[in-house]
């Protein structure tokens, strides 16, 4: 590992159109210690054209591979990242300049295991909510003593951020923890958070909106409720972490169950509405993959 390095991990799947803009915000960073890692996905429009303009710099690895997905083209950076820090970015997202030096700086000033910043939402007609989504507060937080103060924050919270996108880890954490993505039709980066979570000790919060996340309406979370399976993938998703904290005793962790149950319920009625199934259609869809499921216990209180 190299020491105070930030190895940056951008999966790419077709995004000639927003590429060149998100990896130029990495480079523009006054943080100048990184390794990017950029894994194309089997892209099949000029996105490699893109990331050739910046192949002189000596600070990029670039890999091509079959198309296999996003949580396949992560792990796959995971396993060239040389850097005591690791962070992920959306490939047709982009960052502000100071984003890197101030979130690592706040981690090890609080000793942390994770830093984790707001985010602003930007559109594709130019236009940019600089409101900050989840309108956080600079804040440590020590989970080992208050677990559910962090829950509170970013499950509870209407708005909340479980995205890998805004946060920086130690390395050492990750690896340790032996946490990698899993093939899922959404959630794959929110699943790896909650599975990581047993192993971060402290995480300190910033309230700057340092990541711009770019709402396009052909990405696969405005449409994977299409295929009406979304309920399922939730169903699914929540079975993986449920047997995850259980097989490793995690008991605390298995006491806030019901409260990211609640969090996969609600995001499928949101993620399904933005693909217009009405509320009757939704509530069906939960029934059908719900029932009998890990999911559905711990929010009817069967479980605790």
């Amino acid at each position: 590992m190299v020491e105070g390095r930030i190895s940056v991990i951008i999966p790419v799947y077709n995004a000639y159109e927003y590429l060149d803009k998100c990896i130029s915000s990495v480079f523009s960073q006054t943080y100048g210690n990184i390794q990017v890692i950029i894994v194309n996905d089997g892209s099949s429009d000029a996105s490699a054209s893109v990331i050739s303009k910046y192949s002189s710099d000596s600070r990029i690895i670039y890999i091509e591979q079959e198309n296999a997905g996003v949580s396949a083209a992560l792990n796959r950076g995971m396993e060239l990242v040389d850097g005591e820090f690791i962070t992920f970015l959306g490939n047709d997202d982009y960052i502000e300049p100071e984003m890197y030096e101030t979130m690592l700086n706040a981690l090890k000033n609080a000793d942390a295991d994770m830093s984790i910043c707001d985010f602003n939402l930007v559109y594709e007609d130019g236009r940019e909510d600089q409101s900050r989504y989840s309108q956080m507060k600079n804040e440590v937080i020590n989970l080992d003593i208050d677990l559910y103060r962090y829950f509170a924050k970013c499950c509870v919270n209407p708005k909340s951020n479980n995205y890998i996108w805004s946060r920086i880890y130690k390395t050492d954490t990750i690896m340790e923890a032996g946490v990698r993505f899993e093939k899922l039709p959404i959630g794959e980066d929110t699943l790896f958070n909650f599975k990581l979570l047993p192993h971060i000790h402290k995480a300190v919060f910033l309230e700057n909106g340092f990541y711009n996340y770019l709402q396009r309406t052909s990405s696969v979370i405005h449409t994977v409720g299409n295929k009406r399976d979304l309920a399922k993938a939730y169903a699914d998703q929540f079975d993986s972490l449920a047997d995850y904290y259980k097989g490793n005793c995690f008991e605390q962790f298995i006491s806030c169950l019901p409260i990211i149950a609640f969090t996969r319920m609600r995001s499928t009625f949101f993620y399904s509405r933005l693909s217009g199934m009405s509320d009757e259609e939704i509530l069906k869809s939960m029934v059908d993959n719900f029932n009998g499921r890990q999911i559905a216990d711990y929010l009817i209180g069967s479980k605790t």
